[in-house]
């Protein structure tokens, strides 16, 4: 994947429980739950990021290299794009 920038889309109401995100899409009537990696980089996205600045802050928070969890942070993103939740746009 080319750099991309994440951003959220509307539409999610979402409440924190014991570290991990529980989203609701009204509209589409689904229920996601994020582990706290997840709900992590759901945070990082409320502003606009790109894919290897996000790989960049996971890394130097859970002390994971930043190319290792690329392939992880690219998949939950394009997963997330899937559901409507996020774009990914190019940088």
């Amino acid at each position: 994947m080319d750099e991309m920038i994440a951003a959220r889309r509307e539409g999610l109401i979402e409440a924190e429980v014991d570290g991990e995100l529980l989203g609701l899409h009204v509209e589409r009537g689904y229920c996601y739950g994020f582990n706290p990696t997840a709900t992590r980089i759901w945070a990082l996205i409320e502003t606009p990021q790109s894919v290897t600045r996000l790989c960049e802050t996971l890394s130097e928070e859970f002390e994971v290299a930043a190319e290792a969890a690329r392939p992880d942070v690219v998949a939950l993103l394009e997963e997330l794009k899937r559901e409507g939740l996020v774009e990914l746009t190019p940088a």
